[in-house]
């Protein structure tokens, strides 16, 4: 009943200065609401990272030659002359990798293609039939590498998206003889239209058997390893398989570094996670602003509630009722403000959702609650001393106020 007395008290007092209360209310929620906007941003930037990284495959496993202690980095160490990867490491990793689910070389560079039509300079990946298990690699027409292609490196070729379009627009290309490095090669499938993927475009790449690739930059030496492993949770187990091959292939030596998906994740999920935590201290400094707003605005109502004070007083209130009336009316704009500052949030999020799914703005439930609680908090905080001047205030000395 005394908590029902307090609440009306203070809805009155709040509704008599409309116009004040709703400015002072304006503070604290754009306060509240920049916490759980800058949260959910964080939060959504690394649902896209993972969405993009699973896109591309899962359970993936980078093997680089050349070794490096930067095992975490987001991308893989580059081709060092220290290590060598060949064909016959690919082959060791097939037949003894029990905890993997498909392994395949690669051969990466730039090289020229063109036809009688048209001439594109591209990035080309050598790799095996293996590759469309490892990565998620959609074939819109024709067919992939098979495994009798790659192994007598027959000159063949798959070609991106926007490479098809560039050579033959709208025309067949299926069967139809294109030159790399004016090295004919004859064209058995076109990828799928699939964009850009973490700086990754498949669209503008061309496909060709390992031993193909090797013949055109006339070297043995591949790129690198991609390997898939069958479970994530064996994924540490298939690491150290892989380990192990490589190492005793390589007279004990480790010259070769192997970067997971699931560490390239942890890793941007770290930097993610931050970067989270830094949005949401610049935005509790809103709030902060928001509370000087409400301490502000509760000491003027106590300078111009003087007198209705000091009656107050006269007719039998305690000290205590009067910090209770004020310190509620301050409680009562800051828990208000963050209810609304967590409604606006939600609109926003949710229609930001609806017009651009692809980038998952809507808050995580976890920060809802604290957000409600550092409102309320700085009602609490920032009400205390306006409240605590009011009831201070001496009965004559407020009945003598003009």
């Amino acid at each position: 009943m005394l908590f029902k007395k307090y609440f009306f008290n203070s809805l009155e007092a709040l509704i008599e200065n409309k116009l004040r209360s709703a400015l002072t209310m304006l503070g604290m929620v754009i306060g509240v609401s920049a916490v759980i906007l800058l949260v959910s941003v964080g939060t959504g930037a690394k649902r896209y990272i993972t969405s993009e990284f699973e896109s591309l495959g899962t359970n993936i496993i980078i093997v680089q030659p050349g070794k490096t202690d930067k095992k975490s980095s987001m991308r893989a160490p580059v081709t060092s002359s220290k290590g060598k990867l060949t064909l016959l490491d690919v082959d060791a990793l097939l037949k003894r990798g029990s905890n993997l689910s498909a392994v395949s070389g690669v051969m990466f560079g730039s090289c020229s293609v063109k036809n009688e039509f048209a001439s594109v300079n591209v990035n080309l990946l050598g790799s095996s039939d293996q590759l469309t298990k490892i990565f998620n690699l959609v074939i819109q027409d024709g067919s992939y590498i098979s495994k009798e292609e790659d192994d007598v490196g027959r000159r063949v070729v798959v070609l991106g998206h926007n490479v098809k379009r560039s050579l033959f627009g709208n025309e067949e290309a299926l069967g139809k003889l294109v030159k790399i490095n004016d090295s004919e090669h004859r064209v058995i499938g076109v990828v799928k239209e699939s964009g850009d993927k973490l700086g990754f475009n498949v669209d503008e790449i061309v496909f060709v058997p390992t031993r193909s690739a090797l013949r055109l930059f006339n070297t043995e030496r591949l790129f690198g390893i991609r390997a898939s492993a069958k479970t994530r949770s064996g994924m540490d187990d298939a690491v150290k398989e892989v380990t192990e091959i490589l190492k005793e292939r390589h007279d004990g030596e480790e010259d070769f570094t192997i970067i997971t998906q699931v560490s390239m994740l942890e890793s941007m999920n770290t930097i993610l996670n931050m970067l989270t935590y830094a949005l949401g201290a610049i935005a509790f400094i809103s709030m902060l602003v928001g509370g000087i707003g409400i301490m502000n605005i509760m000491l003027v109502s106590v300078t111009e509630r003087t007198r209705e004070i000091g009656i107050r007083r006269a007719i039998g209130a305690r000290q205590s009722d009067i910090l209770i009336q004020f310190l509620s009316e301050a409680i009562m704009i800051s828990v208000t403000s963050g209810l609304a500052g967590i409604i606006f949030a939600m609109m926003m999020t949710y229609s930001i959702f609806i017009f651009y799914p692809g980038f998952d703005l809507r808050p995580p439930f976890w920060i809802l609650p604290p957000a409600f609680l550092m409102s309320f908090t700085t009602g609490v905080v920032f009400g205390v001393w306006p409240a605590r001047k009011a009831s201070k205030i001496q009965t004559i000395d407020a009945l003598r106020y003009e």
